[in-house]
């Protein structure tokens, strides 16, 4: 007996799948768009996430063309939203850099000691008896010279006469303030020379100036003396708070 020989049945072929046209731009697009996002507050990285989130844009915009469309879409938003915050940043920090320089080179406030402060700045040169007080509320007295007679090892050695200020510093900040930041009346003229500073252990013309902390609120007074010329003239002392903020000179006779 023979039987019918059965034929197999071809088998439909399975089309391979296209691959994605610029897949690989979309996604990274998307990782640098979610880098520059996170990364776009730090200020170290600023500027380079910027430039990163710029590329995901340009990659993204391309990939557009291709088939993965949504995933550049989201690609390209990530990137601006990138780029927007980094320049919010930016500028964040040079309004803040441009208002600290503001604060530092902002002139005091001359007036008598105990009053308030007033806002607008005056540009009138305190003198013995007057208060000088710096924009941050921090201010500082000094009172007329008086004469002082050196001790015999005094320094310098010669001292054709010798005259004594008594400085008050105010602290009128709501921080701790460190004298030693400050600098005390280097910075001394008398009639247009520089008139040294005495260092006095055994007279009456010895500095009490001290390095200290002024609470909030609080006062510090010290002494500190000068050599000067015979006859009387003018004494002009420079007082600075902190490096590069704007100085107090004080002018008077001596």
């Amino acid at each position: 007996m023979t039987y019918p020989t059965q034929h197999a049945q071809p088998q439909p072929q399975v089309a391979a799948p296209k691959p994605a046209k610029f897949g690989a731009l979309a996604w990274s697009a998307v990782i640098l768009g979610i880098v520059g996002v996170v990364c776009s507050w730090i200020i170290v990285f600023n500027i380079l996430t910027s430039i990163a989130a710029l590329v995901g844009v340009v990659l993204g915009v391309i990939a557009l063309f291709g088939t993965r469309k949504v995933l550049a879409a989201i690609g390209v938003v990530l990137c601006v939203l990138a780029i927007t915050f980094a320049a919010l940043m930016g500028k964040a920090v040079v309004n803040g850099i441009d208002k600290a320089l503001q604060d530092g080179t902002n002139q005091g406030q001359v007036g008598v000691p105990g009053e308030n402060a007033k806002q607008d700045a005056t540009a009138e040169t305190p003198t013995w008896g007057k208060r000088y007080t710096w924009a941050n509320g921090l201010a500082v007295d000094v009172a007329a010279p008086v004469a002082c007679t050196p001790g015999q090892y005094s320094m310098p050695s010669n001292i054709t006469r010798a005259v004594k200020f008594t400085v008050t510093v105010t602290n009128g900040t709501n921080a701790a303030f460190e004298t030693a930041l400050m600098s005390i009346a280097d910075d001394a003229q008398f009639n247009g020379q520089k008139a040294a500073k005495i260092f006095d252990s055994s007279g009456g013309c010895d500095s009490t100036f001290d390095s200290a902390t002024v609470l909030p609120g609080k006062t510090y007074t010290f002494e500190v003396a000068y050599a000067v010329g015979a006859q009387p003239g003018e004494m002009q002392l420079v007082f600075e708070p902190t490096f590069n903020s704007d100085k107090a000179a004080f002018v008077g006779q001596a």
